[in-house]
């Protein structure tokens, strides 16, 4: 410590707000490059390997390998929507906390006089 009074911990206002609007569509474009780019290659259908890929499991594994990318790509997009909706839970009870402390300062100030 250099003897510099602590600040406390201070955030903007709407940050957090901002800060969820700002990810959300990062989750959304996830889930859709999932859908749109993974999903319709997770089978391949007709000659794609061959009946020796189908005999050695090699298409086998290609399926499978596909669709679990499929499913890593859609609970990421979740995930990204669940750290927006932290951020606005955050937001709330900030507000919340920043309240009762005004409510107090404001209390205590009218004692002190």
């Amino acid at each position: 410590m250099d003897g510099t009074p602590h600040a406390g911990f201070w955030v903007e206002e709407g940050a957090y707000d901002h800060y969820a609007r700002s990810i959300d569509p990062t989750g959304d474009d996830v889930r859709q490059a999932a859908d749109r780019h993974v999903t319709p290659n997770v089978e391949l259908s007709g000659d794609g390997l061959s009946m020796l890929g189908a005999e050695s499991g090699l298409s086998g594994a290609y399926t499978a390998r596909m669709r679990n990318i499929q499913e890593r790509l859609s609970r990421l997009g979740g995930n990204w929507q669940r750290m927006a909706d932290a951020a606005r839970r955050t937001s709330a009870n900030y507000e919340v906390v920043e309240a009762e402390q005004q409510a107090t300062i404001e209390r205590l100030g009218k004692e002190l006089r």
